[in-house]
């Protein structure tokens, strides 16, 4: 296994061009054939190697998951441990656990080709199948609990999450307060941030970011067409892996800045939500009123029927644009 995953590197290094059998039997002191046989492995796992007579082999990017792919891709970001599987109960459940187990002491990324039992807010499913979605879940370790700010933590992924799929393929993205990514009015990407805590301390030790993706995804159960839709139709070329590279690209460079709110006034050029009228359920009451603002913490201000204008720091927006607008959801 390690000398496959040091050929695909190899020849992730040197794509679009050919790598010869005998230069890569050099780099890593095996034979020819140990090679062919090694490069049959990769062919085998889902990965494009294309092989030419008197050129050798050379690695073409596919929609394939590749833990191999996307360290390479983050070579120069932060340390963090990635897990790329084939099927998981939950990438949020699974890493949660994990860390339940062992502590982190540095990020850690879990990403599945699919999900089985995906949840989302409330505990809702979270539609998963497989090769059309990027389902992935970032733990980071939380060494002091005054430098955790949950709201802007979400809102914060929420713009890199969005700015990732406009750079990659130029959609128009808008936000539904606090973690509904949209594009043609159709919820497109899922956020939900977890908490763990720590038994012996009873304060949070880490905080688990799940993302779901429906990147291509178009055959939605009954109960979610109307809501769900997928990113694009057709990805010209930009693969699973990209997209992930990009997006945990972005999160690690945001992280460590995201309580200054600098990104605040992108993400409210982002909400479909300001100056429209909603309906708010938070706790076990229901609001209807006008947002007006989303403030520094990532709070939505809302000027309700009353006249009184109130912070909901959590809560979920189950209507907006009741009285106008293409969204009803």
């Amino acid at each position: 296994m390690a000398n496959q995953v040091a050929v695909l590197r190899l020849l992730i290094q040197a794509a679009p061009a050919y790598c010869s059998g005998d230069w890569l039997a050099q780099q890593l002191a095996i034979s020819r054939t140990a090679i062919w046989k090694l490069v049959q492995g990769l062919q085998a796992a889902g990965h494009t190697i294309e092989s030419r007579h008197g050129r050798g082999y050379r690695y073409v990017a596919n929609n394939q998951l590749s833990a191999s792919v996307i360290e390479y891709g983050l070579a120069a970001a932060p340390p963090f441990e990635l897990t790329v599987l084939p099927t998981v109960d939950s990438t949020n459940a699974y890493l949660r656990r994990l860390v339940t187990q062992t502590p982190l002491a540095i990020p850690k990324v879990v990403v599945a080709d699919t999900q089985t039992a995906g949840y989302g807010r409330s505990g809702r499913t979270f539609y998963s199948p497989a090769q059309t979605g990027i389902y992935m879940s970032i733990g980071v370790p939380i060494s002091d609990q005054r430098a955790l700010d949950a709201g802007l933590l979400t809102t914060s992924t929420a713009v890199v999450v969005a700015q990732t799929l406009q750079q990659l393929f130029a959609v128009d993205v808008s936000l539904k307060w606090v973690n509904d990514v949209l594009v043609n009015q159709h919820k497109v990407v899922g956020i939900l941030s977890e908490g763990i805590t720590s038994l012996e301390t009873g304060q949070i030790s880490a905080v688990i970011i799940g993302i779901g993706i429906n990147l291509t995804t178009t055959a939605f159960p009954a109960l979610l067409a109307h809501k769900a839709g997928a990113v694009v139709t057709n990805p010209n070329g930009v693969t699973r892996n990209q997209v992930i590279c990009e997006l945990l690209r972005r999160f690690f460079t945001s992280y460590g800045t995201y309580r200054s709110g600098a990104f605040m006034a992108a993400y409210r050029e982002l909400s479909m939500v300001i100056d429209q009228q909603v309906e708010l359920k938070s706790g076990t009451q229901k609001y209807r009123g006008v947002v007006t603002d989303i403030d520094a913490h990532g709070a939505l201000v809302v000027r309700l029927a009353t006249g009184q204008v109130r912070h909901f720091s959590s809560g979920e927006i189950t209507k907006v644009n009741l009285l106008s607008g293409g969204y009803h959801g």
